[in-house]
């Protein structure tokens, strides 16, 4: 019986001593309020969507790649206020994505979405009244279905005439992960913070638990497990219904399929962190295409107009087109997508002439 009553008092004294450090590693970081918890707090759970941005929240985003400020609007946007009725002279575009659209690392004004809107407003022809509105609907983390049901918000709050979608290689994953497992998170997050530390911590550094060709990856290796064709299909099906919303509400749609930094260009040091069974000459050489591949395809036979910006950047001079230890896009890489997307814009019609 002694036995039993030192195991159980050993029991009792390490849970203690877990539940002590824990409440006193979150004290600390409430009281530190890193970075990365403040960048999470910027969500809030929501019923449909999994979670949203907070209106009116603002904070410093400050990286060893970059210092940003962020500015949430009262609309739930990372934009400026927009009127909820547009007049007639205004042309409204509204681009969901992920956070390459919403603009991780980047100013509002650096953003390719609010780019975009200034060269198309710079570019109108003289004498011509209309004014284009660039929404900014991108939220760190969104998938397509996400983006579905968002649109479905957004649509009769905005009216827009043009839906653009910006694609990244993880939304396939987000499929596979669902928004129930998205809610779950950030309700977790925004009342444990030592836990979002935790998670900031392991992205900063770089920490890779999982199969490098596991997660994003999988879309590029030559067999794809039943789950993922799955949700590659799923993924398809998403799009297809914002073309089709878009449709009935009168208003054109098209994709812009982003490429990933692994994409355009190989680096050393990626091998250190983690890829180097995905990263080979061979395999950059013949599979890193096919993100890309397979969702122009899809574009062309869905009947959904698609721009594939790896082209671009792989034959861009301008560098870097993203941050070293970050992957998403350096303000010259918004740049080159907003131009790219303009030419794009101006060579299928989507620009309204007088």
């Amino acid at each position: 019986m002694g036995r039993y009553k030192k195991l159980l008092l050993n029991v009792l004294l390490l849970s203690g001593s877990i539940l002590f450090f824990l409440i006193v590693a979150e004290g600390v970081t409430r009281l530190v309020m890193p970075n990365s918890v403040r960048l999470r707090l910027m969500y809030q759970p929501d019923e449909r969507l999994g979670y949203k941005l907070v209106p009116n929240y603002e904070m410093d985003h400050q990286t060893s790649d970059f210092d940003s400020h962020i500015k949430i609007s009262s609309e739930g946007l990372r934009d400026y206020e927009h009127q909820k009725n547009k007049d007639s002279s205004t042309i409204r575009i509204l681009i969901l994505g992920d956070s390459f659209t919403f603009g991780v690392g980047v100013s509002l004004e650096e953003s390719y979405p609010k780019v975009l809107e200034a060269m198309l407003n710079k570019n109108t022809a003289a004498g011509d009244s209309k004014k284009y509105e660039v929404i900014n609907a991108g939220i760190e983390g969104f998938g397509t279905e996400q983006e579905y049901l968002y649109l479905e918000e957004l649509a009769n709050m905005y009216s827009p005439d043009l839906v653009i979608v910006g694609l990244y290689n993880n939304d396939i994953d987000d499929v596979v992960k669902g928004i129930p497992s998205a809610k779950g998170k950030t309700w977790l997050k925004r009342r444990i913070f030592f836990l979002s530390y935790l998670r900031g911590l392991q992205l900063s550094l770089g920490i890779m638990f999982k199969d490098p060709r596991a997660g994003i990856f999988q879309v590029y290796q030559d067999h794809y497990e039943p789950q993922f064709e799955k949700a590659l299909q799923k993924t398809k099906e998403y799009l297809t219904k914002i073309k089709d919303l878009s449709y009935a509400m009168g208003a054109k749609t098209f994709i812009v399929i982003i490429p990933s930094c692994f994409e355009t260009e190989r680096r050393s040091g990626w091998e250190k962190r983690g890829f180097g069974r995905l990263y080979s000459d061979e395999f950059f050489n013949k599979n890193m295409s096919k993100f890309s591949d397979i969702f122009t395809e899809f574009g062309d036979t869905g009947g959904i107009p698609t721009l594939p910006l790896l082209p671009v950047f792989k034959d861009s001079n301008v560098r870097p087109l993203y941050f070293t230890k970050d992957f998403h896009w350096t303000r010259e890489g918004h740049s080159l997508a907003a131009e790219s997307i303009y030419n794009f814009m101006r060579d299928k019609g989507f620009i309204h002439k007088e």
